[in-house]
């Protein structure tokens, strides 16, 4: 495979992954909970080709050698773009999770008041997972920006 090939299988990856967490983000918002499921597994498969495409570019960045200046600046702002549109993904969906999580919460408590049961409100707190856990996400990603 030659340079420009490896560049923009990792562009094309990158650029389908950033569509499909901007429409993740649109269902979020829009309160479209039971169109999320294909979306995710689409952003699933596509993250794992980003992820395969960028080590492949992280592994031979002698790639780059290959484009010029204001093609590397392009990879550069189509970069930031696609970490921009992955911290909102992030936030849309911690939001929604912590939305859902505030409701049961008042489920729980006004059952509970309901039944006359008292004493400390449920705590239904759990481990941090998924996108929360990622909290300096993209530890290994950030080295290749400094590279573009």
């Amino acid at each position: 495979m030659n340079s420009r090939d490896v560049v923009q299988l990792f562009v094309e990856s990158m650029t389908q992954l950033m569509a499909v967490m901007r429409h993740e983000i649109e269902l979020v918002k829009a309160r479209e909970f039971g169109r999320l499921e294909d979306v995710q597994r689409r952003k699933a498969q596509l993250a794992k080709t980003y992820e395969e495409h960028q080590t492949r570019l992280r592994k031979n960045l002698s790639v780059l050698d290959a484009l010029s200046a204001e093609e590397r600046g392009d990879l550069r702002k189509l970069y930031a773009a696609f970490r921009e549109t992955l911290s909102e993904n992030m936030l849309a969906l911690k939001s929604a999770h912590d939305a859902a999580d505030r409701m049961v919460k008042m489920v729980i408590n006004g059952v509970k008041k309901a039944r006359g049961v008292t004493g400390p409100a449920v705590n239904t707190s759990k481990p941090v997972r998924g996108y929360a856990a990622y909290g300096t996400a993209g530890a290994g990603a950030a080295g290749l920006n400094r590279t573009l």
